[in-house]
């Protein structure tokens, strides 16, 4: 078979263009940093490529939304700890004045200090997030959640409790409703408010209050509230909601009044035509709780107002002490929360770098396909140079070199 000259160029060319598309293919694949460049490569694998990335993404946006999630509860929990540690200073205080060695001038002072705690607490409940909105107003961020009146302070914000997405399946609360953190605080103690008549004119004044018997107290608190009245001698009588007797008794056998599953103790003598009061425990905010406290500590000085005034900061104390307690168990449900957060974010990185992973070897950047191309494009350009060496040599060769 002869061939002829054109022939001979035109298959030489055509084999140096096939080398030469080999070498520009193997060379993009490096500068981008893997082998699959086109779905035409490999239609498999870039379909593979597509599910995993959103696989990914989606992971990332997780591990976006714990870290977002991580830094509010993380502010959050700033506030509820000086929030507790304000409550904590009031609280003593509160104990200081109701000491009986004090003078008018040592009372003015813890005055003093609690209109500031006071005024201080409140401003943590209306403190704002770092892009202005107010923290803890429920979805009503726009406007602070409590306000001052005639009336007292009031909230203003909402119920609302922002919640974020931190796994597929997952979400998790990420804010408080000031309501439940400030306002809506159960008084008393144990599911029992205890109180005495601010008329009361006797020496009684009380030390407790407790539920003794769970069972009865259930079936007698729809009943409630309940009154004590003393009458002479220290005999009592008890009356229901509706002013319907419902037991009696008297003092001999000490100051504690027992009835319905309740026991109630105090110090003191109470007077004929004294009061206690107990029932199921209600709500009030604790800038209730701390006006009250400042209203008793107020009072004048006289063996009446003194009986008062601790019958008056026995139930701050006990209210005192529940709206703590409420901002502990808000702390604690923070702190849960952050490490739930901590445990997804954990997981969510190691399945970032398993996807990543997966994603390399699918497309081809992983390491071993790396080297083996590195390998593939000093193979190509050797043999481009080696076809284009013998293509110039044959080029030159003529009849006349050898006449």
């Amino acid at each position: 078979m002869r061939v002829s000259t054109n022939q001979f160029y035109d298959g030489s060319i055509r084999a140096i263009n096939t080398q030469q598309s080999a070498l520009l293919q193997v060379s993009q694949q490096l500068s981008a940093q893997r082998k699959l460049l086109s779905p035409a490569d490999d239609p498999v694998a870039a379909s593979r490529e597509v599910a995993l990335d959103a696989t990914l993404k989606a992971n990332e946006q997780m591990l976006k939304n714990q870290s977002e999630a991580k830094s509010v509860l993380e502010a959050t929990e700033n506030y509820l700890v000086e929030a507790g540690n304000t409550v904590q200073a009031a609280l003593a205080r509160i104990v200081q004045g109701g000491g009986g060695a004090l003078n008018e001038e040592d009372r003015q002072s813890i005055l003093a200090d609690l209109r500031g705690l006071r005024d201080q607490l409140m401003g943590i409940a209306d403190t704002r997030d770092e892009n202005g909105n107010y923290l803890f107003a429920g979805y009503k961020r726009d406007h602070p959640p409590f306000v001052r009146n005639a009336g007292g302070v009031v909230y203003q914000g909402d119920s609302g409790v922002r919640q974020s997405q931190i796994g597929p399946q997952r979400v998790i609360d990420v804010s408080f409703s000031g309501n439940y953190l400030f306002g809506d605080i159960p008084t008393g103690a144990d599911g029992l408010a205890v109180s005495a008549d601010g008329a009361n004119t006797g020496s009684a004044t009380l030390t407790s209050g407790a539920i003794t018997d769970r069972q009865a107290w259930t079936a007698a608190a729809p009943l409630g509230p309940y009154t004590i009245e003393f009458g002479v001698d220290g005999a009592y009588t008890v009356m229901d909601r509706d002013g319907a007797g419902v037991g009696a008794g008297d003092l001999a056998g000490g100051q504690v009044v027992e009835i319905a599953g309740v026991q109630i103790g105090f110090a003191g003598r109470p007077a004929d035509g004294d009061r206690l009061t107990f029932g199921p425990a209600a709500s009030q905010s604790v800038f209730d709780t701390l006006d009250q406290a400042i209203a008793a500590l107020s009072l004048p000085a006289s063996a009446t107002e003194s009986t008062a005034r601790a019958n008056a900061l026995y139930e701050v104390n006990v209210n005192l002490n529940g709206a703590l307690n409420r901002l502990l168990e808000a702390r604690s449900s923070v702190g849960s929360r952050l490490n739930e957060i901590e445990s997804a974010t954990s997981a969510g990185e190691v399945r970032s770098d398993q996807l990543t992973g997966e994603i390399s070897q699918v497309v081809g950047a992983d390491i071993d396909t790396m080297t083996e191309l590195t390998g593939e494009l000093a193979k190509r350009t050797y043999t481009v140079q080696a076809a284009q060496q013998t293509y110039a040599q044959i080029a030159r060769l003529s009849i006349f070199n050898f006449l």
